[in-house]
């Protein structure tokens, strides 16, 4: 019958075969979501770097990763829905992760929005960009990986997208005058448009994330060459983010090696170094890491205006909270708040959004938004921190997807996909690992 609607509906087409082909390949997605949530999850997982790639209706746009996302989001209800209408219960299936602290930046943010002086785009804006991140990229994928299996196949996904990311940014190389003080590993154009965005930053981003959590696949491999494998992967990842030369993304990944070193060999004992071994490690990470300290210092002389960019971002924020110290100017309004800086359009032209979420919070959302997304974010790290003391022989799982989301939400103290899915879904996998451990545990208990 399906197949028979289908041919009818090509038949009376006619100068709308376009729009009929493409209703038809968004409703073939979303039922073949509907059925398998884990495939949507995977495919969302592999687009998280596409958010750049654009498609506008109107006034409204979409990047291609919101797309799936939405989707999936549909496609999440209508399976629970399914099950609701043939008498199940889901309100036990479906669970809300740190919906009590959210719920608290939710009303924050909305009486933010309520004293703005624009409060139907700050109000909307809340909506789009702020819940849209913790149901579409928190609650949904942490409520589809359900066992061991969705949670190695979903790191995997997240793997070879870091991965493809990385060989983009390699391939970019052959594109560049090596003359040309400023080549770097950066994204490439596809078929006239820049898929992730323009900016090295966006690379870096999404792989310091990613580098750390490959390490993560150990847990479930059992031969030596595998973990050998995963290494040079490792190894791989980590030179590429060091190639994009972008100084967030070093620090970021010079104090993740650190803290994963102390957790893994002092807190959780799992390796024992002696002085030999970590003078020998040393000198060898000097050795590698002298021609991107000198190629650094080259690309830092020419680029002053970037630090001082950044510093006049957060003098404006820093301004605006004290202008609005207890509710900010609104959810939205930072980039009207630099549109209005003489000094900052005399100098750089076109006003840009905040590059770092602490000007982003106290500028828009001031003090209340700010506590309370401090809270949110705290209770995240906190429990990832208590899962790796009470399940330390899980350390091989937990600890990789620890380190990856904190470096990941570090960067964006200095960057600006602080409401994007390259974020928020590598958070909602270590909470759904560590969710699992839990349940993991509970049956054993429940067993002896």
């Amino acid at each position: 019958m399906a197949a028979a609607l289908l041919v009818l509906a090509l038949f009376l087409s006619g100068p709308y075969l376009l729009y009929v082909l493409m209703a038809v390949s968004v409703l073939a997605i979303l039922l073949v979501f509907t059925v398998k949530l884990d495939w949507g999850l995977y495919v969302l997982a592999f687009s998280l770097p596409l958010i750049n790639w654009n498609f506008k209706w109107g006034s409204f746009s979409a990047s291609f990763v919101e797309l799936v996302a939405i989707l999936l989001t549909i496609a999440f209800i209508l399976h629970y829905l399914y099950f609701f209408l043939r008498g199940h219960s889901i309100w036990h299936q479906v669970k809300i992760p740190l919906w009590q602290p959210f719920l608290l930046f939710t009303i924050a943010i909305f009486i933010s929005a309520f004293f703005s002086r624009y409060v139907l785009s700050s109000s909307w804006y809340a909506i789009r960009w702020m819940l849209f991140f913790y149901l579409v990229y928190l609650a949904v994928p942490y409520n589809i990986i359900r066992d061991g299996r969705v949670l190695k196949n979903t790191i995997l996904s997240l793997t070879f997208s870091g991965l493809s990311l990385a060989l983009m940014g390699l391939v970019s190389l052959t594109y560049q005058d090596w003359s040309n003080s400023f080549f770097r590993i950066q994204p490439i154009a596809l078929l006239g448009i820049y898929p992730v965005g323009d900016n090295h930053n966006l690379i870096a981003e999404f792989l310091v994330i990613i580098s750390f959590l490959v390490l993560s696949l150990k847990h479930w491999s059992k031969s030596l060459r595998t973990q050998r494998f995963i290494n040079i992967l490792f190894i791989f990842l980590m030179a590429v983010t060091f190639g994009t030369f972008s100084r967030t993304a070093w620090i970021v990944l010079g104090l993740g090696s650190c803290l994963y070193l102390f957790l893994d060999t002092v807190y959780l004992k799992r390796k024992q170094w002696n002085s030999k071994s970590i003078i020998f490690a040393i000198l060898i990470s000097i050795m590698i890491l002298a021609p991107f300290i000198v190629r650094m210092n080259i690309l830092q002389a020419d680029n002053s205006s970037s630090t001082e960019n950044r510093v006049l971002l957060t003098q404006i924020a820093w301004r605006a909270f004290l202008n609005q110290p207890l509710v900010g100017y609104g959810p939205g309004t930072f980039v009207t708040l630099v549109s209005n800086n003489l000094r900052f359009g005399a100098k750089y032209g076109d006003p840009l959004d905040s590059h770092g979420i602490a000007q982003k919070l106290i500028a828009e959302v001031g003090l209340l938004g700010t506590v309370s997304f401090a809270i949110f974010m705290g209770l995240i790290f906190w429990n990832l921190y208590r899962a790796l003391r009470i399940y330390r022989s899980e350390a091989q799982l937990l600890l990789p997807l620890s380190i990856a989301v904190l470096g990941g939400f570090v960067y964006q103290f200095f960057n600006t996909s602080y409401y994007k899915g390259k974020l928020w879904v590598p958070i909602a996998v270590a909470l759904a690992a560590m969710n699992l451990l839990q349940q993991k545990y509970a049956r054993r208990k429940l067993g002896q």
